[in-house]
């Protein structure tokens, strides 16, 4: 068993070579629609979902920022992007750069007591 992007596996998900018990997204994904979450199948609240994002280093100008996110998001509005993730069994989903910075602190206060009861370094 092992908890997987859906590059790698999809295709072999979609020829029976691999048999996939959920998403771990709290939505349904369009790649595998008849595909329940594991909040659906029973573990109400379960979300591990894998993002995907533009970091700069600290300090770098808000005008850039701004810059950079505007370009991300035409790129990520263009058909010829948007199928291809698509082909890889993924969504866009831009945000802001406030709103990522966001994701990124829920999933740290998430998923840093895992780590810490695994017994993994800081």
């Amino acid at each position: 068993m092992i908890f997987s992007s859906m590059p790698p596996t999809l295709g072999s998900i979609k020829e029976g070579k691999l048999h996939a018990l959920g998403m771990a997204t709290l939505k349904r994904s369009r790649a595998l629609p008849e595909l329940p979450t594991i909040d659906e199948a029973g573990l109400p609240g379960f979300e591990a979902e894998q993002r995907y994002g533009l970091l700069a280093p600290a300090g770098t100008p808000a005008p850039v920022i701004a810059r950079l996110n505007a370009s991300l998001r035409e790129a990520l509005a263009s058909p010829e992007v948007v199928a291809r993730i698509a082909s890889d069994g993924a969504e866009p989903a831009p945000t802001s750069p406030q709103e990522y910075a966001q994701d990124i602190d829920r999933d740290e206060m998430k998923w840093a007591p895992v780590v810490l009861e695994a017994g993994q370094p800081q």
